[in-house]
């Protein structure tokens, strides 16, 4: 059994988070990017409904940092080799996914392979050109798709229904109403809430198969310069009672 995600978010969602990525990264000449990056895949993850109960993001914009390190330096000495064949975007997508948290606590996984994404890009990338730009839809779509079902959960790999079609008519209106509008339908964030609605409807994650403690929001205490020992920190029982780490619990 599959069960389609649903995107929540709003225009403002897009439009502010996009106005201060833009802001600290000029402001910083660039170094903000990572940050702005970790941010944004943050805001889509939370905005994004499985079982009606929002998806967590835990990647953080000095893990991106180190990430997009590791690509320049790699595609600085492979004189570009690393991020044409794929395996820039293979190790982006990987991170993406290794970072992405269901409601239930478990982990998305990414297991596509560089020279499928390089064959997959090249052939959206000929067909696009060949047809003056016609094919761009299909063939984002047949991205998507690979992209999509080559990232699993607990093995079993995601779906993906949407088609060329349903893309071309997104980009339509989403053209037409910037058009109508002046630019302002796109410049808002309007157009990218309709194109991420089409994505993340259209894909389709399994059932887990079994349940695990949801990964909690906050990160527990470290240390006693943090706040406190965990080994001593108080927890409720399923029952509403408060008990001590170092009180003996049912639950043991």
């Amino acid at each position: 059994m599959h069960i389609n995600l649903e995107f929540r978010g709003r225009w403002n969602d897009i439009f502010l988070n996009l106005l201060l990525i833009g802001i600290l990264s000029t402001i910083t000449l660039g170094l903000y990017t990572p940050w702005g990056y970790a941010r944004w895949k943050r805001m889509i993850a939370t905005n994004t409904y499985f079982d009606n109960r929002p998806l967590q993001f835990d990647g953080s914009g000095g893990q991106a940092f180190v990430e997009f390190l590791i690509i320049g330096a790699l595609s600085l000495i492979t004189l570009g080799l690393y991020t044409i064949l794929g395996f820039a975007g293979v190790r982006l997508l990987r991170w993406e996914t290794a970072h992405t948290i269901l409601p239930t606590g478990q982990r998305l996984e990414y297991r596509g392979g560089a020279i499928d994404l390089f064959f997959e890009n090249f052939v959206l990338a000929l067909f696009s050109a060949l047809t003056l730009g016609i094919y761009f839809f299909w063939g984002y779509t047949r991205l998507r798709r690979h992209i999509i079902t080559n990232t699993t959960l607990d093995g079993e790999p995601l779906g993906f229904t949407g088609s060329g079609v349903q893309f071309l008519v997104v980009a339509l209106l989403n053209g037409l109403l910037s058009a109508i509008t002046l630019g302002f339908y796109a410049i808002l964030g309007f157009a990218s809430v309709r194109q991420l609605r089409w994505e993340i409807e259209n894909t389709l994650v399994p059932m887990p198969q079994r349940s695990r403690a949801p990964m909690p929001v906050i990160s527990p205490p470290l240390s006693a310069l943090s706040g406190g020992i965990p080994d001593l920190e108080k927890r409720v029982r399923p029952t509403g009672q408060v008990y001590s780490a170092a009180e003996p619990s049912d639950e043991r």
